[in-house]
């Protein structure tokens, strides 16, 4: 036995990049539809009104879905062509 910390399986990875990209893709998708959409005009329901579109808008979603399985795909490929056995 060794001392030295196990490291993640390559699904492990994965799965948490995956993650990670769909929570940004999907914060900056809402930001900027909102600040496109709703932000500035004066009114102060615009904002949350533009916030539900954005957050309920099909485009959102599959824009997230299809950011993280690239993610997860392109990181369990360089994961299992970087490490050695």
């Amino acid at each position: 036995m060794t001392n030295r910390p196990a490291r993640p399986t390559w699904w492990q990875l994965a799965v948490v990049v995956a993650a990670a990209v769909a929570a940004i893709v999907f914060v900056v998708r809402v930001a900027t539809g909102v600040l496109a959409d709703g932000a500035g005009t004066g009114d102060p329901a615009d904002f949350y009104g533009a916030l539900a579109r954005e957050a309920t808008d099909a485009t959102t979603w599959t824009v997230m879905v299809v950011g993280a399985l690239v993610a997860a795909v392109v990181t369990a490929v360089a994961t299992l062509l970087t490490r050695r056995r």
